[in-house]
């Protein structure tokens, strides 16, 4: 549960580190440089814990492996585009496609189990 906490954290201050890099917003309170390594270092940091403290829930193991293929890939899309390397836009628009993916394929996957036993109208 702690470690869900610590990666939320994370994610926040490098969403943080990803708008200041993206629009200028705040420049002045903080080298592009330092951002830069925070947003690198605090998503890694996240995107480890969150797989380290990964348990079964609710979804699929394929939504789970769908999910987190495309955030992998988001992320990395953003470090391409924030490092200026090419096909930065291809890997970010291919992770959010399969992230995407994933959330139209879950509906479909889960099996909804009905006990007759908690049923109103059975006798």
């Amino acid at each position: 549960m702690i470690l869900k906490k610590i990666a939320g954290g994370l994610f926040v201050i490098a969403f943080a580190m990803a708008v200041l890099l993206f629009t200028n917003y705040g420049s002045g309170l903080l080298p592009k440089s330092t951002a830069r390594l925070l947003f690198l270092a605090a998503g890694a940091g996240a995107f480890v814990l969150n797989l380290i403290s990964y348990r079964h829930g609710k979804h699929s193991a394929e939504f789970n492996l769908f999910f987190w293929l495309g955030s992998i890939f988001v992320f990395l899309g953003l470090v391409f585009k924030i490092m200026h390397w090419p096909y930065s836009t291809y890997i970010l628009l291919a992770g959010l496609g399969v992230v995407g993916l994933s959330y139209i394929y879950n509906p479909f996957t889960e099996k909804e189990s009905t006990d007759e036993t908690d049923l109103l109208d059975s006798k």
